[in-house]
């Protein structure tokens, strides 16, 4: 086939020879801009056809190396391909100059006032197709960065290159880094590590739904923080008992309850194995070189975590009391040691007044807030130490109060390796922040997450011991440390008064309360009441958790489960159901068959009603006591007015007279109406007969005295 003339080859070879013009350009383009300081047109944030993410930043902070290194990935999602693709490092011209401004500054238009390090670009391909992804890595001597004054920067990473929009800067990355080129005195952090559950078990250890299971076993939410703070010895744990308790029972073998069907579950090893790591990560470490083994730092939280906020308010002090109290001896049955303390995690971040009297006297001296319930004092200057010492009626309180950036930190989305390096980055900026602040005063900030049934990422919490174990202006304390310090109450403004908005419902504690006066009827029914009810109290104090919160379809659950095993065990008292009973008179007695199935004495009254009451007047049976696996037949005497049938309740009662169990109905008859109406009748019956005779005998003479008046007139 003959060519045109003029024309060029047309095939691979022409393609070729188009994105080989592509690049030069784009190269020169790079090349004028570097030298020249040019800055390229930024795409429009809507359409940017690139995502470019940081996944790996070393030094975590500046000052104290003399390189950085950045790495990450640069991906196409547009639909075109992108060519002369290179990135760079952008950085701020100064330190942030508020605390304030670490939430916004990597968002912010403009990455607070970045500027392009142009001797860090680095051309990555001649062209990434849609779809496509690159990996990158920047190196840069700390010498040629811009920095100023000390203090906390913001980075970024920028890709560059001809897309739909020409050439464009196709997106930008940015994080947090702090600069410390100075010794200081290090912030001291206590990192409060709490280990809890939303308690789902019932008072026949059942537990509902595989949540509880599921986190202990390998790679699940407990599993991961018990690993992950395994190497820190500093680490403050806060545990829930009641975690250790369904742990241990877990490991002989459980049940679970998963949608009404109960079966045998199949992590029994798993919670014996996780039960073995916490005794030996918090328990009595084996260490033959010290004569006194060194212990990790142990406090435990009120049995269950009680809404405390809920419970005060809805006369429920006694559990509160009854979840503090208990959790210790659980704690040390199960880690062979003593906890530190009681330390209790006010729900909602806030403890109203009434809760912390109440927690006070069960003997809690130490509770974790939010920044919001102890604020700094305005115009401090600077960020003061976490706590505060609170006066309540059962004694002083020492507030730990959550540090908010910290806290924000732990909550940053932790998808991915980008973003659990934004979360580490900004933990460890809201601490270089704080230990730059201008005040002699040594700071002891506390860690801790938002609620105690936190859910990190282990990568997250591995990356942040590891950067702070390698800046020298951080240490990690004991809470203990932070306990013993004298009284800071003239830096913050306590505000206890806890908001109300997500607390357990009013009409869920009051099933509770009502089930607990069903619980105490029990109590005084039986004569050994302990081995029976405090199953079932256990269960009630796991129903009054601050997990329901956000739970309260599952604390439902729960508390109906308690419910029916309350019935059934009040059902080993019951009346025999008989046939119906007829009365001889208007008077009598009903005989009640009263069965104890217990395997301990018992101490039942009954009584008897009817509707209408004014029908039946009946006595009740005061309390007798009834043997083991045996019957009693006891009679109650009534009276019944009216000859109609009557449907009675039978109903037992405990020694106070309470209700108690399910009633059983009956049938009252009598016959005392129908032998009246008998005679009635036999009387009518004689009086009809008198008159008959009466009228016979009558008329008889009538008739007698007509024939002797006839006779008298026959014979004149």
């Amino acid at each position: 086939m003959t060519r045109g003339v003029g024309r060029a080859p047309v095939g691979a070879n022409g393609v070729a020879f188009v994105l080989a013009v592509l690049s030069t350009w784009a190269f020169l383009g790079t090349f004028l801009g570097t030298l020249l300081g040019t800055t390229p047109a930024r795409a429009d944030e809507a359409s940017a056809p690139v995502r470019i993410t940081i996944t790996g930043l070393a030094p975590v902070a500046l000052g104290q190396g003399t390189s950085l290194a950045m790495s990450g990935t640069v991906a196409n999602t547009g639909l075109t391909t992108i060519t002369a693709l290179s990135v760079r490092l952008t950085l701020s011209t100064s330190p942030l100059t508020d605390r304030r401004d670490l939430r916004k500054a990597t968002d912010a238009e403009g990455g607070y006032g970045s500027i392009p390090i142009y001797a860090t670009t680095t051309a990555l391909v001649d062209a990434l197709p849609a779809g496509g992804k690159t990996d990158y890595r920047i190196s840069v001597d700390t010498s040629q960065l811009p920095l100023g004054a000390p203090g906390v920067y913001v980075l970024g990473a920028e890709a560059i290159g001809f897309g739909p929009a020409g050439y464009v800067i196709l997106d930008t990355q940015r994080t947090l880094i702090p600069y410390v080129p100075d010794e200081i005195a290090p912030v001291n952090v206590a990192w409060l590590w709490p280990l809890a559950t939303a308690p789902a078990q019932t008072p026949d250890d059942v537990l509902l739904g595989e949540v509880i299971p599921r986190e202990i076993s390998p790679g699940g939410r407990l599993d991961d923080l018990l690993t992950a703070g395994a190497s820190t010895p500093s680490i403050s744990w806060v545990v829930d008992a009641q975690l250790l308790q369904v742990a241990s029972d877990m490991s002989d073998g459980y049940l679970v309850d998963k949608g009404g069907a109960i079966r045998a579950g199949t992590a029994a090893d798993d919670a014996a194995a996780w039960l073995a790591r916490a005794r030996e990560i918090l328990g009595v470490p084996e260490d033959t070189e010290r004569s006194t083994p060194r212990q990790r730092p142990l406090w435990v939280m009120p049995y269950a975590d009680p809404d405390a906020d809920a419970l005060a308010r809805a006369g429920l002090a006694t559990d509160i009391v009854r979840a503090t109290t208990a959790a210790p001896d659980v704690a040390a049955r199960q880690l062979d040691r003593e906890p530190d303390g009681t330390l209790a995690w006010a729900a909602g971040g806030r403890l109203d007044r009434e809760a912390l009297d109440v927690l006070a006297s069960a003997g809690v001296s130490t509770v974790v807030v939010r920044d919001k319930a102890a604020p700094a004092l305005p115009g401090l200057g600077y960020t003061p130490s976490g706590y505060v010492d609170v006066e309540a009626s059962g004694g002083r309180v020492r507030a730990l109060v959550a540090d908010p950036g910290l806290l924000t930190a732990l909550e940053l989305p932790q998808g991915n390796q980008a973003t659990i390096l934004a979360a580490r980055q900004r933990f460890l900026s809201e601490l270089a922040y704080v230990a730059l602040e201008p005040t002699q005063e040594s700071r002891y900030l506390i860690a801790a997450a938002g609620s105690p049934r936190w859910d990190p990422n282990p990568r997250l919490l591995r990356a942040i011991i590891a950067s702070l174990r390698s800046t020298p202006w951080t240490r990690l304390v004991p809470v203990s440390t932070v306990l013993a310090l004298p009284d800071a109450s003239n830096e913050r403004v306590v505000d206890p008064d806890a908001r109300r908005a997500r607390e357990l419902s009013a009409g869920y504690l009051q099933r509770i309360t009502a089930t607990q006066a069903s619980v105490e009827s029990l109590r005084t029914v039986l004569t050994d009441p302990l081995r029976v009810t405090a199953p079932i109290a256990s269960a009630l104090l796991r129903a009054e958790s601050s997990a329901w919160r956000t739970r309260p379809r599952e604390g439902e659950r729960l508390l109906d489960s308690i419910d029916a095993s309350l019935a059934a065990t009040e059902s080993s008292v019951y009346v025999v159901p008989r046939d119906n009973v007829v009365l001889s008179g208007d008077r009598g007695s009903v005989p009640v068959t009263v069965t104890n199935d217990f395997d301990q004495t018992v101490r039942v009254g009954v009584v008897i009603t009817a509707n209408p009451a004014a029908r039946l007047d009946a006595q009740p049976l005061a309390a007798v006591e009834i043997e083991p696996g045996r019957r009693a037949s006891l009679e109650v005497p009534v009276r019944v007015v009216g000859g109609e049938a009557l449907t009675v309740s039978v109903q037992l009662t405990d020694p106070s007279g309470q209700a108690f169990g399910e009633p059983v109905s009956l049938e009252l008859r009598t016959t005392a109406y129908s032998r009246a109406a008998l005679w009635v009748a036999i009387a009518a019956a004689v009086v009809l007969v008198l008159l008959v005779v009466y009228d016979i005998v009558r008329r008889a003479r009538q008739r007698g005295a007509q024939r002797r008046a006839q006779g008298h007139g026959a014979s004149a």
